[in-house]
């Protein structure tokens, strides 16, 4: 059986032309006024760039923006901002975006780096990026596992992923996280500084995918992907097929480009909104309350390919809202 998976919500890796980067958006009305911020009055500029975890990789109401390819949705947390605060919003974030996509890459035909929407009138802008750089969703993608202790589907029997990622007790992962994502980070951060002169920036971290030992439970998070209705096409929904070890492995990664993240932040006088500590409770591994999808697969070509199905590993509704309040909370406290 040969698996394959969407990296990162990445989606098809072409797109037809795009438009050029649509004017502002205004914000969708709402049943209550929007709320004042005596420093972003209504109107400003708001520019949300980033990655899938930015663009609400896997939820409904599809904008087809910048291009159909990068699966944003008016459902994510940058539509969510500008409703609440009455902004006017350029939403530019792109599933699978890297910072090199950010900073002058041509991520789909006709999409122009991301940092173009910026200029002197902006006056607020999100991101979160990094993820794609250390692809840590395409090595979660390639950890998927038949049992608790393996192996993994794609692993040539590999019991785990850190059994073929840590060589010579050297992770290599790690390594790159910690020289060539930081670098990453870092100039984006300093790109957008410069692009946007005027604007206040939060840089989100990644919420909790994989938990840390005080929220794994006793006999771990593994809920298989696979059952008896797989020979008919059919998958167990909101899985968690990851070894114990992977569970272990992949927490350290994600601590890694966290602390990458707020280091770069700091560096770069950038607000840097942590959600990594504060989400261990609620990670995909959790059966109830979690903020993060598991994974549901989806054949094709009669199981001969299989795929995560959209939203996989990504932020839930439930994970958007609460992305939305940690900003909106940030928000008024820069206000304040």
């Amino acid at each position: 059986m040969v698996v394959g998976v969407l990296v990162s919500g990445l989606g098809p890796t072409t797109a037809s032309a795009a438009p050029l980067w649509p004017v502002p958006q205004p914000y969708r009305v709402t049943a209550d006024p929007p709320e004042t911020l005596a420093g972003l009055p209504p109107g400003s500029e708001y520019v949300a760039l980033g990655d899938s975890y930015s663009a609400g990789y896997g939820l409904g109401d599809p904008t087809g923006l910048p291009v159909s390819a990068c699966a944003q949705s008016a459902e994510d947390y940058p539509h969510r901002i500008a409703a609440r605060f009455g902004l006017a919003l350029h939403d530019v974030t792109c599933a699978g975006a890297t910072s090199a996509d950010i900073l002058g890459g041509h991520q789909f035909k006709g999409v122009d780096p991301q940092i173009q929407a910026l200029s002197e009138d902006t006056r607020l802008v999100t991101l979160t990026i990094g993820g794609n750089d250390a692809d840590l969703f395409g090595t979660a993608a390639a950890c998927l596992a038949l049992s608790r202790s393996g192996p993994v589907f794609s692993g040539r029997d590999a019991p785990s992923c850190r059994s073929t990622l840590v060589q010579d007790g050297v992770d290599q992962l790690g390594v790159k996280i910690r020289s060539r994502v930081a670098l990453g980070i870092a100039t984006t951060l300093a790109a957008v500084k410069t692009a946007a002169p005027n604007a206040e920036i939060v840089f989100l971290g990644y919420p909790a995918i994989f938990p840390d030992a005080a929220h794994t439970p006793a006999k771990g998070c593994f809920r298989s992907a696979l059952d008896l209705g797989t020979l008919a096409g059919s998958f167990p929904s909101d899985a968690y097929p990851f070894t114990d070890t992977d569970v272990r492995y992949l927490h350290g990664v994600q601590q890694d480009l966290d602390d990458v993240a707020r280091s770069a932040s700091t560096a770069a006088g950038v607000r840097y909104l942590e959600v990594f500590t504060a989400t261990q409770a609620r990670s995909a591994c959790a059966r109830k309350g979690a903020l993060v999808s598991g994974v549901t697969l989806d054949s094709r070509d009669g199981l001969q390919r299989i795929d995560m199905e959209p939203g996989a590993l990504h932020p839930n509704p439930a994970g958007v809202a609460y992305l939305a309040r940690r900003v909106a909370a940030t928000l008024r406290s820069l206000d304040g």
